[in-house]
């Protein structure tokens, strides 16, 4: 058994073991608080297997801003991420730059950056003018993080959180199905996602599937804020190791 799962997934049992329970955690933490399966499985993906980010990470997070949407879709509001949505081009085509060009410890860093910034942003709730213009650079800052390693989501959060929580959900939401399938397309084009990542993709989807209905089961009895504390120290802790 070692042998043949070696052979079809080049990775050893014990490395895919760890790899769903990040998963679960992520989509577990993203459900319960809205935002978490890329802050918190970048950093430790690269650490048990770097070449999961961000193509599995861009597909898990579409797959879990589907589930999501579903429960607000009433809220979505998409006149007010269409500047965001247009600022992700420029960003796509920078992240994918770096993705391409960037040596791997140079990528480590501005992942571990990413995340350090979200949970930054998640921590101080600063309060910056939403327009048009701030928009359109939310977008481009969260196209980039967003290809290179899936972290899209804070730039938007930053603008965003003083929406209604059910709208922020929605709008989000509607953004990272969207952003996600761009930048799928994008990677693809590229020549980033292989088979290889679809078939595995495949084996973690329960993980996934286990992760968001354990959260509807029981994040609602857990105190959001030591949950979402307990998230954004694991978070930090695996971004400064990346940076050490």
């Amino acid at each position: 058994m070692p042998d043949s799962w070696v052979q079809w997934f080049d990775m050893t049992l014990l490395t895919w073991l760890g790899c769903a329970l990040v998963f679960a955690l992520g989509a577990f933490v993203q459900r319960a608080t809205g935002f978490g399966l890329a802050v918190v499985g970048a950093p430790l993906l690269l650490m048990l297997e770097p070449r999961l980010v961000p193509v599995l990470l861009v597909l898990f997070g579409f797959t879990v801003s589907l589930l999501t949407v579903r429960h607000y879709r009433q809220e979505v509001r998409l006149g007010e991420i269409g500047m965001a949505l247009l600022g992700r081009l420029p960003g796509n085509a920078l992240g994918l730059w770096l993705l391409l060009a960037a040596p791997m410890r140079l990528l480590e860093k501005l992942i571990a950056a990413s995340v350090l910034f979200a949970v930054a942003v998640t921590l101080f709730r600063w309060r910056l003018p939403v327009n048009r213009v701030s928009l359109f650079g939310a977008g481009v800052v969260s196209g980039i993080f967003g290809t290179v390693a899936a972290i899209g989501g804070p730039p938007m959060v930053l603008l965003m959180h003083g929406l209604p929580p059910d709208r922020l959900r929605g709008n989000l939401s509607a953004f990272f199905i969207i952003t996600a399938s761009l930048t799928l397309a994008i990677l693809a084009l590229a020549g980033q996602v292989h088979v290889w990542h679809l078939g595995l993709a495949l084996t973690f989807f329960p993980a996934i599937l286990l992760g968001n209905a354990l959260a509807d089961r029981i994040a609602h009895r857990l105190d959001r804020r030591r949950l979402q504390g307990a998230s954004l120290a694991l978070c930090t802790l695996a971004a400064l190791g990346l940076l050490l």
